[in-house]
């Protein structure tokens, strides 16, 4: 999500970057979308998101003594099959940086850091506490830390910063607040993300901005309840002279689109991420819904009227509509492709040099920068001769 220093005659689209203090020299982008072939790899960022967002979160109290930690090696490496997986993440919270990161196996936490660094000018990173195995180093600043370590409370299996997070320790407190605001919806998400959308629904003021998202999306829905029997729609029912003449309700779960029935449950998460200027994460956001849909979202993140609040949203997509260049600046956009061993490696546009005037979607398609699928004859699946 760091901005680029681009020069592109387009750079500064709809105020696309916004920087992240007063004396800092870092920008960061709104918005980042992620393109790819299937398989990839897009929906595995996604995956490794959500898993240290839950790991972090809930490992001190989920995660019971002698648990295997839901991680898998990457396997089609000899190397990597037997080296832990390493994970770390920088945000800015509170006027400072936080660089948090650890390296995890099936049974335990073999490495964990947090560094912080003030974003004023000349500062410099501090490291609050370094693990390695089960010998700590702690700074004077990580009191609460530094007593859970020397009392022996952390296991092996949890991480010392999420256990901090239960003692009210401050700098955990502000990761867990950040993770805590940071949604993020992978293929497996629909379920909760529904019963999300139910219950915002209980209340009328957000009910009425829901209802307001969808009729901004031109889906034919005039009112939106809930009733013991889910969530109904009211659509307007005309006569062959084109009058109105009634009110028909609807189950949305059973009479509406599956396009519908995403974008209602998109509605909560996006309309309370640009309220409250948290971040939004999703897999596959243009499954099922139209590209102008997906464009205008994107827009309403990617302005400063839209988006007063910093909000920022990634979403991996497939739709090459949204390639374009009045949308999106390059290091807005970013690819997955795998090399000759296997592995997935992620890059941006902007580590291309571009034409001011190129069609981003265009030469995408024609494999200028990768990551697109090298389809093969299919005829050769066919059971006939194909005359194609």
């Amino acid at each position: 999500m760091v901005a680029t220093a681009l020069r592109d005659r387009k750079a500064d689209i709809g105020d696309a970057t916004f920087g992240v203090g007063e004396d800092s020299a870092i920008s960061l982008n709104r918005c980042c979308t992620l393109f790819g072939a299937n398989a990839s790899g897009k929906s595995n960022v996604v995956k490794a998101l959500a898993f240290f967002k839950w790991f972090t979160m809930n490992s001190s109290k989920d995660v019971q003594a002698g648990e295997e930690i839901p991680v898998r090696n990457y396997v089609l490496s000899s190397v990597s099959a037997a080296e832990p997986s390493l994970f770390e993440i920088m945000l800015f919270a509170d006027g400072n940086t936080y660089r948090y990161g650890f390296e995890v196996n099936t049974k335990e936490v073999c490495r964990e850091w947090l560094y912080i660094k003030s974003d004023k000018k000349r500062s410099k990173e501090i490291e609050l506490f370094y693990r390695d195995g089960k010998r700590f180093e702690i700074h004077p600043k990580f009191s609460i830390g530094k007593e859970l370590a020397d009392k022996n409370m952390v296991r092996d299996n949890a991480l010392l910063l999420s256990l901090a997070g239960q003692f009210n320790d401050p700098y955990a407190k502000t990761i867990m607040n950040w993770l805590n605001d940071t949604t993020i919806i992978t293929a497996n998400s629909e379920t909760e993300i529904w019963a999300i959308a139910l219950k915002a629904m209980e209340n009328p003021e957000t009910r009425n901005r829901m209802v307001e998202f969808s009729r901004y999306a031109d889906l034919g829905i005039e009112d939106i309840s809930l009733s013991e029997l889910g969530v109904l729609t009211s659509h307007t029912q005309y006569d062959d002279e084109g009058r109105e003449t009634a009110s028909v309700t609807f189950s949305m779960k059973e009479s509406e689109s599956e396009g519908t029935v995403k974008y209602f449950s998109l509605a909560y998460p996006i309309l309370d991420t640009l309220e409250h200027g948290k971040r939004l994460i999703v897999d596959e956001f243009g499954s099922k819904l139209h590209t102008l849909l997906i464009t205008r979202v994107i827009s309403l993140f990617n302005t400063k009227a839209g988006n007063p609040n910093k909000a920022q949203l990634m979403v991996t997509l497939h739709d090459t509509n949204i390639l374009n260049n009045s949308l999106l600046r390059r290091d807005q956009i970013w690819f997955t492709q795998k090399n000759g061993r296997g592995e997935s490696e992620l890059y941006s546009l902007s580590d291309y040099k571009v034409r001011s005037d190129a069609s981003y979607e265009k030469d995408y398609l024609l494999g200028k920068y990768g990551a697109t699928p090298i389809i093969e004859d299919l005829s050769k699946a066919l059971r006939y001769e194909s005359k194609l």
